[in-house]
């Protein structure tokens, strides 16, 4: 099961769920894993709670002031990395995660299989 993950632009007028809008800006797609099986490697360990939230078969969005954590517990991934492949696709969820720190319209979203 991979975890695919999201850049999303999100458009909402009020506070009635009903009248968000979202948009993606980019995707990530884990069709061979790589992201999964190093979050497999450092989930439930206590140096990352924020990762540990991230469920291979469910759906987490994380919002553009939550990304300094998620960044920091990022580099725990990529010490963990195993080859080039696990590094590349950290480094690209790294800089979608860096585009969504910038701009309170943006989140990032994990989805499971």
């Amino acid at each position: 099961m991979g975890v695919d993950v999201e850049l999303i632009r999100v458009e909402q007028q009020g506070t009635s769920p009903r009248r968000r809008h979202e948009s993606q800006v980019a995707k990530i797609g884990d069709a061979h894993f790589h992201l999964a099986t190093v979050l497999e490697r450092v989930q439930q360990h206590g140096r990352t709670p924020m990762l540990d939230r991230i469920d291979p078969y469910g759906l987490l969005e994380l919002t553009s002031v939550e990304m300094p954590q998620f960044l920091g517990e990022l580099n725990v991934l990529v010490e963990q990395a195993e080859g080039p492949d696990e590094e590349r696709i950290l480094d690209a969820v790294r800089r979608l995660a860096e585009t969504c720190r910038d701009s309170a319209t943006l989140c990032l979203r994990f989805v499971g299989d």
